[in-house]
């Protein structure tokens, strides 16, 4: 369920957040998962969509296309968790639907990730999802409920129904995964902000005011939200690419943070759902922010 109106007030406190970003993977995923040959799909889609009057995407479920959301965030895991440091927080962040709209994904991983992590998902959000899970990780970690945090964004392709509108789809199956940790190392969170219903007359200069923000020599990924927009003058920039809408700016927030030749810079993503408008930043910094 979507419910709209005015975001609640995301920056940080002053005071630094434990939080650290340490590690990052993104990766593609090939082919399709059998549960997308699973009559019960198209089943399940018809019932949802029903009541919308929208119809289903024939093409896609006689062709058996599409991924796990299970499939996708188990790799991530594999990749960036090791049972001697255990993850007590996951979160689980899609917009279009898994392939088993039935499953919670989210549920399913807490079993398999050391750690036994509290674990939720976030959807509904678009490209806001991510840092809104970003978010909610920084108010576990403050309060010490949270020690390590994984955050895992997936897409898939393809859709079994026909949207009403116009929609962003992936041109591919993708995730993008973030492990956070408290204490030293890593780059701080020093900067999470979003605004809501910036109209597309408005973005050029909420993306320059939020690039006033960011430290010295800070590299600025800019999302695939923002693929039209013009670069601000002053920071370095970067663009993720533009066939991930939901996880191609952590993406190259994870090229980034592998790039030796950033090594000791600042970090900031920029990025905006173009459907309602909300525009996010956030800002990691190597050195520990002043209290």
């Amino acid at each position: 369920m979507r419910v709209r109106g005015p975001l609640p007030a995301t920056t940080l406190p002053r005071t630094a957040s434990p939080l650290r970003l340490t590690a990052a993977r993104a990766f593609d995923l090939t082919g399709g998962s059998p549960l997308a040959a699973d009559p019960d799909l198209r089943t399940f889609t018809a019932d949802l969509s029903r009541p919308y009057g929208v119809a289903l995407d024939e093409d896609a479920l006689a062709g058996a296309r599409g991924q796990s959301y299970a499939a996708l965030a188990e790799l991530a895991v594999r990749q960036l968790v090791d049972p001697a440091r255990p993850v007590d927080l996951l979160a689980l962040v899609y917009a279009t639907p898994d392939v088993r709209p039935g499953q919670s994904v989210a549920i399913q991983l807490a079993g398999v990730c050391p750690g036994e992590p509290l674990s939720f998902a976030i959807c509904d959000e678009g490209v806001g999802g991510t840092f809104s899970a970003l978010g909610i990780a920084d108010a576990y970690a403050r309060t010490g409920g949270a020690r390590r945090a994984l955050l895992i964004a997936v897409e898939q392709a393809d859709l079994h129904h026909r949207p009403h509108r116009p929609a962003r789809l992936p041109d591919r199956h993708s995730a993008s995964a973030l492990l956070w940790e408290s204490g030293g190392g890593g780059r701080a969170l020093q900067l999470l902000d979003s605004r809501a219903d910036v109209t597309a007359s408005q973005v050029m200069q909420a993306v320059a005011e939020f690039e006033a923000e960011l430290p010295v020599r800070a590299l600025l990924v800019l999302g695939p939200g923002l693929v039209d927009v013009p670069a601000p003058g002053g920071a370095e920039t970067r663009r993720a690419r533009p066939g991930n809408p939901y996880t191609g700016g952590w993406a190259a927030l994870a090229d980034a943070l592998a790039d030796p030749r950033l090594a000791g810079r600042p970090l900031a993503l920029a990025d905006r759902e173009p459907e309602t408008g909300r525009l996010d930043l956030a800002c990691w910094t190597p050195e520990e922010p002043a209290g």
